[in-house]
């Protein structure tokens, strides 16, 4: 059976479709946060949590720091993260 679009499937630009996918869905979740942004941004520390770091960069400020994984500040409030007013 056909789908009227040919039997070979076309090749996918693997760019495009990450910047269509990104314009439509916004940023992915992050996978690794600092401690200030998850501090500042997430819905805080658990009582008695304890957490692992590593040297990575943060997804949500983009630095070079310890980082963990977001769900050891509680996930963060909101995602993405609005722009300051000025």
């Amino acid at each position: 059976m056909s789908a009227g679009k040919g039997d070979t499937p076309r090749p996918v630009d693997g760019e495009a479709y990450r910047a269509n996918y990104d314009a439509i869905f916004g940023p992915p979740y992050p996978a690794w946060i600092c401690r200030p942004c998850g501090r500042k941004h997430g819905r805080g520390w658990p009582e008695g949590h304890v957490a692992t770091f590593h040297i990575g960069t943060c997804g949500v400020c983009g630095i070079a720091a310890p980082v963990s994984e977001p769900r050891d500040f509680g996930h963060l409030k909101k995602w993405p993260i609005p722009p300051k007013k000025p």
